[in-house]
């Protein structure tokens, strides 16, 4: 990953995910972790699933953040049966996640969903749920 990009909407962060979640036949979550303008500081695999699923654990992406002292985060998986739209479960743990960074001042900026060449982004797609939600 390149460490001294600034990422500014979720196409630049779905090509840098791209690189490393395409034409897998398995989940993946992966993370950036950004500085306070939204500078990668680092870009890490934290969970390895199934074909249909993959762990997402609050405590592992906070975890991370605090060791890198990241200011923000944007979160990232694939969905290898080409479909980018959410599920529920998605849904559920996106909101989990956001809702621990708020305690420790971190921006969940977004989550992305990888899929054959289209991606779901948590910001873009459903931007007034999703800040809707973070009040």
């Amino acid at each position: 990953m390149n460490y001294t990009v600034q990422i500014r909407t979720s196409g630049q962060a779905a090509r840098l995910l791209r690189d490393h979640l395409d034409d897998l036949d398995h989940e993946q979550l992966w993370a950036l972790y950004l500085d306070g303008q939204h500078r990668l500081i680092n870009g890490q695999m934290l969970t390895r699933g199934t074909l249909t699923f993959t762990p997402i654990d609050a405590r592992i992406v906070l975890k991370r953040a605090l060791i890198c002292d990241a200011r923000a985060v944007i979160l990232g998986h694939n969905h290898p049966s080409g479909n980018p739209r959410p599920s529920a479960s998605d849904i559920k743990h996106t909101d989990v996640i956001r809702k621990a960074c708020d305690v420790f001042d971190i921006e969940l900026v977004d989550h992305i969903i990888i899929a054959e060449d289209a991606y779901f982004s948590f910001a873009d797609e459903i931007i007034t749920k999703f800040y809707t939600l973070k009040q």
